[in-house]
């Protein structure tokens, strides 16, 4: 039962964020207070390649709580990406004096789906 509560929250999330990025990239940036460097538009390409992957993400996720094979892997796929995300903010904040209220929050967010996503992963006998 928590594996749903965890993979349904997570699914929604992922999802939302995903399609919202995905279709209207210059909200998303806007959301997040990104400014586009380049003329070309290249960063929206590259927004929506992003946002794809977060979209199937939490299109896997909602889908693990009726696939319980799916559910590790979906585990370890958050941990894994919010792990990176995390190790990249640590730096940013230190090289880039990045920190902010936003790039707090945001961080935040993602070191509570990574602790999660890495203790129901790291479970010795994984429940379905």
């Amino acid at each position: 039962m928590l594996d749903k509560i965890f993979l349904s929250l997570f699914g929604l999330e992922w999802f939302g964020f995903g399609v919202l990025g995905l279709f209207f990239p210059d909200v998303i940036a806007g959301m997040l207070g990104v400014i586009s460097y380049s003329e070309s538009n290249l960063y929206l390409n590259e927004t929506r390649a992003l946002y794809a992957f977060f979209t199937i993400l939490g299109m896997m996720s909602l889908m693990s709580i009726f696939n319980v094979n799916l559910r590790k892997k979906v585990y370890l796929t958050f941990a894994i990406l919010m792990g990176s995300f995390l190790i990249g903010r640590l730096l940013s904040f230190g090289l880039d004096n990045s920190f902010s209220g936003a790039s707090a929050m945001i961080f935040i967010n993602e070191l509570i789906v990574f602790l999660i996503a890495y203790w129901r992963y790291s479970r010795r006998e994984f429940i379905f």
